[in-house]
């Protein structure tokens, strides 16, 4: 059964990797509900992204491996439900202000 599942990606903040995280969710059929990137406030040559998916257990743990494949992630995280994107995207939007 899907659900909601929100995945935190840290990446070098390189050109096309948000094109490229996109792709991959896209092959899988899996819809981004939301969508929030970032740079790192202390290195702008690190960044990541927090997404809201909606999608089922097996395929969440599948796009999480697939995203860690890509060159420049350096991890994938993701926690059950949509109240954490809300509490990881105020949190990077005050360090961003």
């Amino acid at each position: 059964m899907k659900q909601d599942f929100t995945i935190e990606v840290a990446a070098d903040n390189n050109f096309s990797i948000l094109n490229r995280i996109i792709n991959v969710l896209n092959r899988r059929r899996v819809r981004i509900k939301r969508l929030v990137a970032h740079e790192d406030e202390n290195d702008f040559r690190r960044g990541g992204a927090t997404m809201l998916l909606h999608t089922t257990p097996d395929m969440i743990e599948k796009v999480k491996h697939q995203l860690e494949k890509l060159i420049e992630v350096e991890s994938a995280v993701y926690y059950e439900g949509s109240s954490v994107y809300t509490e990881i995207s105020l949190k990077n939007s005050k360090q961003v202000a």
